[in-house]
């Protein structure tokens, strides 16, 4: 009674399995074809000039390296990750810049230079 049971269950997964093992061999050719589809829209991005790449926010070393990964991938991430990260470094730039801005100057005043007629001022 055991073994039947136990061979019960495990014949009733097999059809589980074979769905998960037909769904991982669909998804990896739409996968590939997704990358190849990204491919060729980056290919047309390293066509463009330097000034409509910085419009979307890219430089030509960014198309660059996505085109150089591999076949397999999706160069189109590679291009995301890096425009995210400048991006997230452009905006980091702006908040310090604007907390430093509103911030009073720090520090003493300058002080006049004893027989000289320039000012010296002390850097912090």
């Amino acid at each position: 009674m055991l073994l039947m049971t136990i061979a019960a269950k495990s014949l009733s997964s097999v059809p589980a399995g074979a769905r998960r093992l037909a769904a991982a061999g669909i998804r990896m050719p739409v996968a590939l074809l997704r990358a190849l589809i990204h491919r060729r829209e980056v290919m047309r991005l390293a066509e463009l000039d330097e000034r409509g790449l910085k419009d979307i926010g890219l430089v030509r070393s960014d198309v660059a390296g996505a085109l150089a990964t591999s076949w397999l991938k999706d160069p189109s991430t590679v291009l995301a990750s890096r425009s995210r990260a400048s991006a997230d470094t452009a905006r980091a730039r702006r908040e310090h810049a604007s907390r430093h801005v509103a911030a009073p100057p720090a520090g003493p005043e300058p002080v006049l230079a004893k027989d000289a007629d320039f000012m010296v001022a002390r850097c912090a």
